[in-house]
């Protein structure tokens, strides 16, 4: 059977940063929020929307992805594109696609490609559909790109939120950055994906929902903070994780992971989610890998954001085994095991 290995990572950043109290300067109520105190967020890259936007940063990282990695472009077979929303600029867009357009810009001519959409599960969402493509022999070689713009719903917060309290105060923890990954056939299991499966628990889809504002021009993004992170949804992973492990006959330590990713909402959530991994697979996780205080939560493009900062550096060496566990509204829930080679080059 043919397995998949990540061969490549790449990623990029807006030019631009920020401390999170140059982003709440900017609060049209001028209110308390506390936001670096509450989330553990002290800075994060904002886009300038006259000269950045989804497609210049998904070209930037799918670039800096096939630099050096023996990749050409024209050998891609296909670009899938994970990203919440599409902006063009200013505008919101969904024709041509972003993976199209991407994957025209850098020069994957021989690509077919299509965007999907997953709130913050899209990277994860790419990965397995591209993980099942190359294990079905559909195609050989393929790339997930990212480019998370997602601070138009900060801008909207910034107009409208009133308190800490208020249902947009998750989208002031947001901000932009782009990932992009390579998929191919692994060798063996020293560089491989050894599995990739996502749920959906659709009850939960009225917790977090971006639209357009109401009062305003701007996109909102309206999440029940409180009722999302409670007990029973934080440990979704865990159970779901401890069920696929029993189907393969074994468990969460027999997997020795050297690290685990979780979604970078903020620094209580994701220690909230460990202590839950712990208690359900009853045993320790494995260090957190963890950059929220420095990127903020960039939704989809979170977690191969935090392994390519860790990479360059030289915190996770070749062979180490990684536990990625995405969550998203939806609500998403998921685990990839992967064990990863080099992937950034100095």
């Amino acid at each position: 059977m043919i397995k998949t290995r990540i061969r490549a990572l790449g990623a990029a950043l807006p030019a631009q940063e920020y401390s999170t109290d140059d982003v709440l300067a900017r609060m049209s109520s001028g209110g308390e929020f506390a936001v670096e105190r509450i989330t553990g967020i002290a800075h994060r890259h904002l886009v300038d929307r006259d000269t950045e936007d989804t497609l210049t940063l998904g070209v930037a990282a799918a670039l800096d992805c096939l630099a050096d990695s023996g990749i050409d472009p024209v050998d891609l077979d296909i670009v899938i594109c994970g990203a919440t929303t599409v902006h063009d600029g200013y505008d919101m867009v969904f024709e041509p696609s972003a993976a199209k357009e991407i994957a025209r810009r850098i020069g994957a001519v021989n690509a077919t490609g299509y965007d999907v959409a997953n709130a913050c599960g899209g990277t994860m969402t790419g990965v397995y559909l591209l993980d099942n493509l190359i294990r079905a022999g559909v195609v050989r070689t393929g790339m997930v790109v990212t480019p998370e713009v997602i601070s138009p719903v900060t801008a909207g917060a910034l107009a409208e939120a009133v308190d800490a309290r208020d249902p947009q105060f998750a989208a002031l923890t947001l901000a932009d950055a782009a990932v992009a990954v390579v998929l191919d056939p692994a060798v063996d299991d020293a560089e491989a994906v050894h599995y990739v499966d996502l749920i959906t628990c659709a009850e939960y889809s009225p917790l977090c929902i971006a639209k357009p504002s109401d009062a305003s021009e701007n996109m909102i993004m309206l999440t029940d903070n409180l009722t999302m992170q409670a007990a029973p949804r934080r440990e979704t992973w865990a159970r779901f994780h401890r069920d696929l492990l029993e189907k393969r006959g074994t468990d969460f330590a027999a997997e020795e992971f050297d690290f685990i990713i979780f979604h970078q909402l903020g620094v209580g959530f994701t220690e909230k989610l460990a202590a839950s991994g712990a208690g359900i697979h009853g045993t320790e996780m494995p260090p957190r890998l963890a950059r929220v205080e420095k990127y903020g939560n960039t939704g989809s493009s979170t977690h191969f954001l935090v392994l390519y900062d860790y990479l360059k550096r030289g915190l996770v060496p070749a062979g180490s085994k990684v536990c990625f566990v995405p969550t998203a509204s939806g609500m998403v829930f998921g685990v990839l095991s992967a064990t990863i080679g080099e992937l950034v080059k100095a």
